[in-house]
């Protein structure tokens, strides 16, 4: 057989293998419908061969952990930017109500919108949260809009993933504008590399003899995936860590010299033995990191210990 004859069967053997392993994917975020992070995910996913509907928040709602609207009746907009596109978020001329804080619009709302109405006839098989504009690690993961938006996803039964691009704090702390471009510059290297996380994912459970979801792994657990603000061909490797405790990022209420209140960032402590095993510090240190996770912003064991087969092969992982 020729090298020609081979090459092309190599290459039609791959799209049948893409095809077959195929989901219906619903993609949503915090940074906004608009934004550049999950812009790169849309289409890191399509050019892999899944079908991709992206709903995610009109405006940017980070932060906003795993706030929803709670008023029964409230109406959204949902706007199609185009088709399979979609925004959602406050009808116009949308004021709170008096007296009262709330959120409409957010990333809780996007992945409801999603499967409640969007998607209601062709359930998703998996839904993607990202990639966002700076990590969602440690501490972090509570506040993360886009982390709770996965954790949604699996509350209602279906597996998801989060992905988050870090930011280098040093030096966006030294300069800004710099620092804003070092992840930008990061964010199609995050969604390859998390593309190839779940196609690896779903490649393994669609071998594996049952009890598991398209992930490979129990219930409706999923993976939350942090890339270092780095070229993919300078990151240290691939890491499986739990969610941790400790982060580089804190934010402390304080009160300065004038009476006022603040939110500042402070430096961390010394992170222990056990927290240089778990997730922020490894990515710290330039590792992108995988975690599992459950609805509950923890994992099982058993999810943790089925996470060794997606990143042995750390080179095809890591291949810019």
């Amino acid at each position: 057989m020729n090298k020609l004859l081979t090459g092309a069967l190599v290459v039609v053997g791959a799209s049948l293998s893409l095809q077959a392993n195929a989901l219906n994917i619903l993609l949503t975020n915090d940074d906004g419908c608009r934004a550049p992070g999950i812009d790169a995910m849309y289409r890191a996913l399509s050019a892999a061969g899944h079908h991709v509907t992206l709903v995610g928040p009109l405006n940017d709602s980070s932060g906003i952990s795993a706030a929803s609207v709670v008023i029964p009746g409230q109406a959204l907009a949902v706007t199609e930017l185009a088709p399979g596109k979609f925004c959602v978020g406050p009808p116009q001329g949308y004021t709170a109500p008096s007296g009262k804080t709330s959120a409409i619009g957010t990333p809780v709302d996007a992945v409801n919108v999603g499967m409640d109405v969007l998607l209601k006839e062709q359930r998703p098989d998996l839904v993607v949260s990202g990639s966002n504009f700076g990590e969602n690690v440690g501490p972090l993961t509570q506040m993360s809009g886009t982390l709770n938006a996965a954790l949604r996803a699996m509350i209602k039964g279906v597996p998801a993933v989060a992905v988050s691009t870090s930011v280098d704090l040093d030096l966006i702390m030294r300069d800004q504008q710099a620092g804003y471009r070092k992840t930008l510059d990061a964010l199609d290297d995050t969604a390859r590399f998390a593309t190839r996380v779940i196609q690896k994912a779903i490649d393994s459970a669609a071998h594996a003899k049952g009890g598991v979801n398209v992930l490979g792994l129990p219930g409706s657990s999923g993976l939350n995936i942090n890339f270092p603000a780095l070229p993919m061909a300078q990151v240290k490797g691939v890491r499986q860590a739990p969610i941790g405790t400790w982060d580089r990022v804190n934010f402390t209420a304080q009160r300065g010299e004038d009476g006022s209140v603040r939110m500042n960032l402070v430096p961390p402590a010394k992170p222990d033995p056990a927290q240089q095993q778990a997730d922020a510090y490894l990515l710290w240190q330039g590792y992108a990191v995988v975690s599992a996770v459950d609805g509950n912003r923890s994992s099982s064991k058993t999810a943790q210990a089925q996470l060794g087969h997606l990143i042995d092969d750390q080179r095809a992982l890591l291949t810019p």
